[in-house]
């Protein structure tokens, strides 16, 4: 297990760097994989309207012939659904890995700065693992820090607004 999370930092560290793109490239094949199947569905709708008026007044010899065309058929939609079934359970289990859960929180580090200027973004996957990055803004300068979260917490020690994004960050559901 341990080689398997040495072999997967680079993504992840790709993906912390670049999730937009990771979810863009996600997103694409999930696509591809939905019109897939949707194309093989319309493809078994024409064979059986075709078999249905090629029935009409038929010999039993050529029924025969149409019968195991139409089998074969079967055959090769069904192994195309099954292929486009797995690259959807397969985008599906990236997608939770993918840094999708977004919560921002605003608000004023310094007494004498307003307008909301510092902020807390966390950026999560399903797990709650991720990053929370937080910019401290002040009249002459601005700072950004960035603490690595794993399941909803964090090594480093959380400031209140932190933890805010990162509850604004999880589902819905998730929120009591």
């Amino acid at each position: 297990m341990e080689g398997l999370n040495v072999a997967l930092r680079p993504l992840v560290s790709w993906i912390q760097q670049q999730p937009g793109i990771a979810l863009l490239l996600l997103l694409t094949v999930h696509l591809v994989t939905i019109v897939l199947a949707t194309l093989a569905l319309l493809r078994g709708r024409r064979l059986a309207v075709r078999q249905a008026r090629m029935l009409r007044g038929v010999s039993g010899d050529s029924l025969e012939e149409l019968l195991l065309d139409y089998a074969g058929n079967v055959t090769a939609f069904r192994a195309n659904l099954d292929r486009a079934l797995t690259t959807s359970d397969a985008n599906t289990s990236g997608l939770r890995q993918t840094l999708r859960r977004l919560g921002l929180h605003r608000y004023d580090a310094f007494a004498n700065v307003g307008g909301l200027q510092s902020f807390s973004l966390a950026l999560l996957d399903d797990g709650a693992n991720g990053v929370v990055i937080s910019g401290l803004y002040s009249r002459q300068e601005m700072r950004v820090y960035a603490k690595p979260i794993v399941r909803g917490t964090s090594d480093i020690a959380l400031t209140p607004e932190e933890l805010r994004a990162i509850s604004e960050a999880h589902l819905p559901s998730e929120r009591a």
